[in-house]
């Protein structure tokens, strides 16, 4: 009898080990499923937040709920190195690097540790920030809002340095000003926006946004001629559903207003290399009314996934 009893007792504590040995071991493999995905956001935040708490607040309670892995950051005016690390820990990120601490700095957030590669700023419109997360190459730049033939030398230079460095894996993001050839079809429709730019032009004349009165493809036609691969342009549809600028916020419109949609465009961008194009998952544009009052962009987002083995 107390044998058949302690026999009982060792094969209910055996079954209790295994199924605690089992789910320790799912524990695992769904965490290191998670792990293997990257979830990167670029967001033009607007001349700083401009000093408004309650943009930076609204920014931050968004940022905890998307809980991202990387986010590249453009428009950090008036920010300190140590502001970017305070804002970045707000969503749980403990690493931030900032480009500079005047006019208008890119900056980057990881919840992973961050390697400064290469900071440039001789050439650039705001600059170009290089670093390096988990293997993976970032290159976050703003370029020039004024100027597509200052945009071109701007890409140009970051494609040369891609290839001289040979940076299979890498990233390029952030505000690029300019327009995909992807977008064509629907952007050539824009005319709006293309009567607005012509009208800067024309009252700018040291500038020019237009080529010749057109709308110039040549920035991005130099990044995808590299085999980067434009997400958003090949996943999203219809066509304004990319767009990520203005948000109604920029002229006190509420979302939704009609007059945006003839004014809207995409100059905000994440580019995959040739051999991270295939991960690409769950590509969004967060252009709804969910950020609005937080910047005059709306900021755009890709998962990729298996990155580890």
């Amino acid at each position: 009898m107390y044998v058949e009893q302690t026999r009982d007792m060792l094969k209910k504590d055996n079954i209790k080990i295994l199924t605690l040995i089992g789910l320790l071991c799912l524990t695992s493999l769904l965490y290191a499923q998670e792990r293997a995905k990257l979830k990167i956001i670029s967001y033009n935040i607007w001349n700083g937040f401009e000093k408004q708490q309650d943009r930076k607040d609204k920014f931050s309670a968004w940022m905890k709920k998307e809980q991202p892995d990387v986010v590249a950051l453009q428009e950090l005016v008036d920010f300190k190195r140590a502001d970017l690390l305070q804002l970045a820990k707000t969503y749980a990120h403990n690493y931030a690097v900032l480009l500079k601490e005047e006019g208008y700095p890119v900056g980057i957030s990881s919840r992973y540790p961050i390697t400064v590669v290469n900071a440039r700023l001789d050439k650039f419109w705001h600059g170009m920030l290089h670093v390096k997360i988990k293997n993976l190459d970032f290159i976050v730049t703003h370029l020039s809002p004024f100027s597509w033939q200052y945009r071109l030398g701007e890409a140009k230079q970051i494609a040369e340095y891609v290839k001289n460095n040979h940076l299979d894996s890498c990233i390029i993001l952030g505000d690029l000003n300019a327009y995909s050839p992807l977008d064509a079809i629907w952007l050539e429709k824009q005319s709006s926006l293309k009567n607005n730019l012509i009208k800067w032009d024309t009252e700018h004349p040291q500038y020019g946004n237009m080529r010749g009165g057109r709308f110039d493809y040549s920035v991005l036609s130099t990044f995808l001629a590299m085999g980067f691969e434009d997400c958003i342009g090949r996943s999203i549809f219809p066509e304004i559903k990319r767009t990520s600028y203005p948000s109604a916020t920029l002229y006190n419109w509420k979302w939704g207003d009609p007059r945006i949609a003839t004014v809207s465009e995409r100059l905000d961008y994440i580019l995959l290399s040739e051999p991270l194009a295939s991960h690409a998952k769950q590509v969004e544009v967060h252009n709804g009314p969910a950020l609005e009052g937080i910047s005059d962009h709306y900021p755009v987002s890709v998962v990729i996934d298996q990155l580890e083995k």
